[in-house]
């Protein structure tokens, strides 16, 4: 039986996760910012209030956190790299991505919830209309232009 852990977002682990970085993932962070995977991982973690990565028997699987928009406020953007082996690892992976969410909005405090997905990513898309998030029609965004969604939860 697998070995599941979420840990602190580590650079070394970090950086052998975006050699493995999906596709979806590795043409997101391409469209919206042009970032090659090792800068866009490295980024996300650097502008993360608390940046965790997921493993599997001590292999990195995901890479996940939240930007807060302001130092004291109610609102920020959540976001999440993954590679290839979370397909493996769905059930578990939607179980804990739920704790995740509760802990960002009642422990945490936020209120509202925000990011931009790419429109080509459904798997995402379709986690993020199970995790109860608003997903909007799709619009020009980032670097390239191209179609992304924007998506929002707000929690009383």
């Amino acid at each position: 039986m697998p070995v599941y852990d979420i840990v602190p977002a580590a650079s070394d682990l970090a950086v052998d996760l975006a050699s493995r970085l999906r596709k979806a993932d590795r043409e997101e962070v391409w469209a919206s910012h042009r970032l090659a995977p090792v800068d866009a991982v490295m980024d996300a973690v650097l502008r993360s209030r608390d940046p965790s990565m997921g493993t599997v028997d001590g292999v990195p699987v995901i890479v996940f956190g939240d930007a807060p928009d302001t130092p004291i406020g109610t609102s920020t953007s959540p976001w999440m790299l993954a590679t290839d082996e979370l397909e493996r690892h769905a059930r578990t992976f939607l179980l804990l991505s739920r704790v995740f969410l509760h802990e960002l909005t009642d422990d945490c405090g936020f209120r509202y919830l925000h990011n931009y997905v790419d429109a080509r990513n459904l798997i995402s898309i379709r986690w993020l209309r199970w995790l109860g998030f608003t997903v909007y029609p799709a619009a020009p965004f980032g670097v390239d232009g191209q179609p992304f969604h924007y998506f929002d939860m707000t929690r009383a």
